[in-house]
């Protein structure tokens, strides 16, 4: 059985980035592991940092069943101060290690929110410290759409599933229609680069660390 390891750098970048594509690794048998980097407590509008970081781990645990996600972790590190830290680098390696996954997700280098790129560094670096083989390092779009890919996915048979593992995330959507605007993107994405393909996909950049 293949493994598939994603970092999300909050609860629904995973939906929103890969989403689709997660549900292809799973119908494929692959298991699926998404961590968490943190509970997303500052986007709580108004609630409480610890009621928020509660609530969004549950729409995340929801949204992962969606998705087929055999397994979640969160690691509750601090939302909106997130850093490539050593510690983080260390503690990411020993999961892969641990994990064996084939490929690895992770948010873009170029993307616009700080908490995206330290992600990206904090797993580029734990990936270039492994001693071995080292599993694909793919990197996936959420708030900065991708200007180089080198991958495009047909979604379309996913598009029902990925648009509701976004809209378990109740509390984000509430604000911002996630759902809607992922669809937008999709499509877009399929317009643009599924020759001959389906309506929607996702794309991802495969990068060297």
């Amino acid at each position: 059985m293949k493994n598939t390891l994603v970092f999300s750098p909050h609860p629904d970048d995973e939906s929103i980035g890969c989403g689709g594509r997660l549900c292809a690794h799973a119908l494929a048998g692959e298991r699926i592991k998404i961590v968490f980097l943190t509970s997303g407590e500052s986007g709580g509008h108004g609630r409480p940092a610890e009621d928020t970081a509660r609530v969004r781990e549950n729409e995340a645990r929801a949204a992962s069943a969606i998705l087929g996600a055999a397994e979640t972790e969160f690691w509750r590190l601090p939302d909106g101060r997130l850093r490539a830290t050593r510690a983080l680098s260390e503690r990411i390696a020993g999961t892969v290690e641990r994990f064996r996954p084939g490929r690895i997700y992770v948010t873009h280098a170029g993307e616009m929110h700080p908490d995206h790129r330290a992600a990206y560094r904090a797993v580029a670096n734990a990936v270039r410290s492994l001693r071995g083989p080292r599993p694909a390092l793919v990197t996936y779009e959420v708030w900065t759409p991708l200007q180089k890919m080198t991958e495009v996915a047909d979604i379309s048979a996913h598009i029902g599933r990925k648009l509701r593992a976004i809209r378990a995330y109740r509390t984000q959507c509430r604000v911002l229609d996630f759902a809607a605007a992922m669809r937008g993107l999709a499509r877009y994405r399929g317009e643009m680069h599924s020759w001959p393909g389906g309506e929607y996909a996702e794309v991802f950049l495969e990068v060297e660390p």
